[in-house]
């Protein structure tokens, strides 16, 4: 098992991809860092990963990014780590974004054919004790997830999200296609692990202008944990 951490070329990213390191050698998780795409266009960035598109787009930097220009070339980023993971030595693979905190190994088995969501975004990560909570138990079945900050998948449905994308295109910005509800585009199911090994710790955005600390209705063992 390891985990990716996607960062970008900036001092905030920099910063949080450190934190959210440290907090995997606190959970014991073998981990190493991604660096992404953050001043060219999603397109361009899509062209860069090794995943077969249907379009070319030379890597010209842009200064002064729009949000959703970030967010495509953000996502991008994910798609690469599908790759590595695929073509990896382990059989499962974790992404974190740079504001994740990993607060305890997911040990439990998963699946092939499933992305699983390791937990919520939080503005205050120390109000759930998670020590109290415990590791995780169990997958429990959603229909959508806020965000992509922390999940992971088998080889096996990294390499079937590798090939929906070089069979089908790009599906679209990672959090609305492959998370968020009513706007998935991927054929792959999600589950969250419970109780919820990680959490995404929402300080400045490297993206939007502000941080969307939104989530849908926690699980019973996030919620009775989180005060």
């Amino acid at each position: 098992m390891k985990a990716y951490i996607l960062r970008i070329d900036t001092p905030i990213s920099r910063e949080y991809a450190n934190i959210c390191a440290n907090s995997c050698e606190t959970a014991g998780c073998n981990w190493e860092y991604f660096d992404g795409w953050s001043n060219i266009t999603g397109r361009a960035a899509w062209c860069e990963t090794g995943i077969k598109v249907p379009f070319y787009e030379p890597p010209m930097i842009i200064d002064n990014m729009t949000p959703a220009q970030k967010a495509n070339a953000c996502s991008a980023g994910h798609g690469a780590i599908w790759k590595k993971i695929a073509e990896g030595d382990d059989e499962v693979g974790i992404v974190l974004e740079h504001d994740a905190l990993l607060l305890h190994k997911p040990n439990i088995e998963i699946p092939d054919g499933l992305l699983v969501v390791l937990g919520y975004k939080v503005t205050d990560p120390e109000n759930y004790h998670h020590w109290l909570a415990g590791p995780p138990q169990e997958l429990i079945e959603i229909n959508g997830h806020e965000g992509a900050h922390a999940y992971m998948m088998t080889k096996k449905t990294a390499q079937f999200l590798v090939n929906e994308i070089e069979t089908k295109g790009v599906l679209g910005a990672v959090d609305n296609a492959y998370f968020i509800r009513g706007q998935r585009r991927t054929e792959i199911p999600l589950a969250i692990m419970s109780p919820t090994p990680a959490i995404g710790w929402l300080r400045e955005s490297t993206i939007w202008h502000q941080s969307a600390a939104v989530n849908y209705e926690f699980i019973p063992s996030f919620a009775n944990y989180y005060k």
